[in-house]
Parts: C-alpha cells; sequence; structure tokens
C-alpha cells in the first residue's frame, strides 16, 4: 500500500476561508442554536400532539371513520415525544458531565 503526500494540489482543495454560511453560524454561540433548534423541536412535538388529539376527537365523535389514521397519528405523536425525551435526557446527561470535570 502506497501512501502519498499531501501535496500543493491537494491543500489547495482544502480551503480555510470560512464561507458566509460559516461566518454566520460562528457569530451565533452554539446554545444559541442548539435553544433554537430544541425550541423548534418541542413545537413540532407539540404539533404532532395536538394533531393526534384532533384525529381522536374526530374518530369519537363520527366525522372521521379512518381508524388507521387515527392510529397513525397518535404513533408518530408518540415516537416523537419518546425521541425529545431522549434528547433531553442526552443533554441533560451531557451537562452533568460537564458539571463534574475538574477545572
Amino acid at each position: 500500500m502506497v501512501i502519498e503526500k499531501i501535496g500543493a494540489a491537494t491543500a489547495g482543495s482544502l480551503s480555510l476561508n470560512p464561507t458566509s454560511a460559516a461566518t454566520e453560524a460562528a457569530q451565533q454561540p452554539a446554545s444559541v442554536e442548539f435553544g433554537k433548534f430544541f425550541q423548534d423541536f418541542v413545537g413540532k412535538v407539540n404539533d404532532l400532539q395536538g394533531q393526534a388529539d384532533k384525529s381522536i376527537q374526530d374518530l369519537a365523535t363520527g366525522q372521521s371513520k379512518g381508524l388507521h389514521e387515527v392510529m397513525l397519528a397518535v404513533e408518530k405523536a408518540n415516537i416523537s415525544f419518546q425521541m425529545l425525551t431522549q434528547v433531553r435526557n442526552k443533554a441533560v446527561d451531557a451537562y452533568q458531565e460537564i458539571m463534574r470535570m475538574q477545572v
């Protein structure tokens, strides 16, 4: 197996100049990005829960005749809530691990 050295042509393809998207991301702290991501994620999970509740209510009042559609909406909401819970648990575990670090 031959390992070639990194030449000028290869190094030129790896640009060290940030793009505009990377510059914008660098200007915002990571906590703001994670906070916005988590806020959007909670909003989406809440919307799915609302859709599931509405589909259950429609089935109970006779406006919807598709039990399979109701079950799909409920399971989609359930899975998204479980994922949200696991993301929260991992974030709390990471925070606790950081707090245990000695400076």
